[in-house]
């Protein structure tokens, strides 16, 4: 009886992960309407979820200084290391945003985030891709 209490236990957990393997992950497809706002919730919020679905690989970030200069430039791998340290960081400051340009394979959004004594300004290129939208550049400056 208790060797027939092992088989059935061990036939179960062969079922049961067998099926939580066979479902895998699941892709979220970002739409054009999401993927600014997902952006925007992992870097005000720490809110980290479908961030990295929203980024292309190839993505670039870029800070702008004074004249326009481009001082900083990095990589996706770079930007998710830093959204990732400091996930828990809820930013206080008011968001609101302008469509620049708006197609229907690319769009150029300037999104404003208003702090006390600064303001943040990104304007994030996102691009289609198959179903997903993704950003492909983001372009920071400091007022």
């Amino acid at each position: 009886m208790k060797t027939l209490r092992s088989i059935a236990l061990g036939v179960a957990m062969l079922v049961s992960g067998g099926t939580v393997y066979a479902a895998g992950v699941t892709h979220h497809e970002i739409s054009k309407d999401e993927v600014v706002g997902t952006y925007i919730n992992a870097i005000v919020h720490g809110n980290l979820k479908d961030v990295d679905q929203a980024i292309a690989d190839d993505a670039q970030f870029y800070t702008i200084r004074g004249t326009g200069t481009r001082v900083d430039a990095l990589t996706k791998k770079q930007v998710m290391d830093y959204l990732k340290s400091n996930a828990s960081l809820n930013e206080n400051c008011e968001c609101t945003s302008t469509m620049l340009k708006d197609d229907d394979n690319t769009f150029v959004e300037k999104v404003d985030m208003k702090y006390d004594n600064v303001t943040r300004t990104d304007v994030i290129t996102a691009e289609r891709d198959g179903n997903d939208w993704k950003i492909t550049k983001v372009e920071t400056s400091y007022k």
